[in-house]
């Protein structure tokens, strides 16, 4: 795909911001210089170990900014990518009770008060984490995890369908759409064009609303009617889609309407990059649909795993990320909300709701539950079964 003008990560001044074209974002250099000055608060000063392992979603930072912070440190960068939960869930199970050698892991809500209750976090030292202190209100002491003693908020979302409207009419606006069978149906009229995603509680949580039930439900009967219902739709699906594929195949049009996340799709409407800082909008023809029958609101989060062999450079990578500027350039390249940045974004992304769910959404939404080791069993049991169909 054609790049046209766009502002570049360069290795240089305090954010690393060379400007280009796009002459109504233009960034200047007096005003990074002025955030800067900001943030020059009173640091714990800390022995930094040589290493810093991370363990993150994929397709969910500048990694040239995170590579110049650890070079600029003399810190050696292993970063690990995955596109499940379930992944990280089963990274820090199959560790328990030593270490995954990851230091920083990104963890959603729902499983966070599992993860703490098991025992696969260390405690934050927010001492250590002084830029803390610019976390918005509404994202600090969350629910999940009071006082925020283990998590720290990374970035925050909605589930829903992204679809071409070019291609695709009427326009898709309930989960109904994608799972009606009904001959001449949207499901049948786009059949091979559809995806959905392999995460357990995201497909779950799909089949769930589609049926008026309960998006966090475990009980025999629900389960057994999303299972029915996923069985039924995987005939008309070109596949089950992790985040990469799914957003290849709706630039290339290979995929007509696909289940995801906010932030993914808003990284095929505008151009987006892990290197670069990218601002065009590219492709409106994808929308993005929060569908009526009800959605989940996710929430991101930094914790440390336990026994974690570089604390003090993991503490030292959270502060790194909170900075605005930071928060902003991640946001600008990968079109994902990062919250202390929200106010040093361009216009049109900050005031985006495909970018920065408005929080009046938000409230409407569902949070995933957290579920027991023998709910998550069952659940996973039911996806296994749908994948064997």
């Amino acid at each position: 795909m054609k790049r046209r003008d766009f502002l570049k990560i360069a290795g240089t001044g305090a954010a690393g911001l060379a400007v280009g074209g796009l002459s109504s974002y233009l960034w200047s250099q007096s005003r990074i210089s002025s955030l800067e000055s900001q943030l020059k608060r009173a640091h714990v000063p800390l022995a930094l170990e040589d290493s810093l392992n991370i363990f993150n979603w994929t397709y969910y930072l500048n990694k040239n900014r995170i590579n110049k912070w650890a070079d600029d440190l003399g810190i050696a960068l292993a970063y690990d990518t995955y596109e499940s939960g379930e992944t990280l869930m089963g990274e820090l199970e199959a560790a328990y009770p030593g270490a995954t050698g990851y230091d920083i892991c990104v963890m959603t809500d729902g499983d966070v008060p599992y993860a703490i209750e098991q025992g696969y976090f260390e405690p934050l030292d927010l001492d250590k984490i002084p830029n803390f202190e610019l976390v918005p209100n509404d994202f600090k002491d969350p629910e999940y995890d009071p006082e925020n003693q283990y998590t720290i908020i990374y970035s925050y979302g909605t589930t829903g369908i992204g679809w071409n409207s070019d291609e695709v009419s009427p326009a898709i606006k309930k989960w109904a759409d994608v799972f009606d069978t009904t001959p001449g149906g949207i499901l049948d009229r786009y059949k091979g064009k559809v995806t959905m995603m392999p995460e357990v509680t995201e497909i779950l949580a799909a089949a769930l609303f589609n049926l008026g039930l309960d998006a966090n439900s475990c009980e025999e009967d629900d389960l057994e009617a999303a299972k029915n219902a996923l069985i039924a739709q995987k005939p008309y699906l070109a596949t089950y889609a992790g985040t990469e594929e799914f957003m290849m195949g709706l630039q290339t049009g290979d995929f007509l309407i696909s289940h995801g996340w906010n932030g993914d799709i808003g990284g095929i409407v505008y151009e987006s990059s892990e290197t670069d800082v990218l601002l065009e909008k590219i492709l409106p023809n994808i929308k993005y649909t929060v569908a009526e029958e009800g959605g989940i609101a996710w929430y991101d989060n930094f914790a440390i795993p336990m026994g974690a062999p570089h604390p003090e450079a993991a503490h030292a990578f959270i502060d790194f990320m909170l900075r605005p500027e930071i928060a902003a350039i991640n946001t600008m390249s990968v079109k994902y909300p990062f919250p202390t940045g929200r106010d040093y974004v361009p216009k049109a992304l900050r005031e985006d709701p495909l970018i920065f769910t408005p929080p009046e959404l938000l409230a409407k939404l569902t949070r995933t539950r957290t579920f027991t080791a023998e709910e998550r069993t069952r659940r996973e049991a039911i996806w296994t079964a749908v994948r064997a169909a």
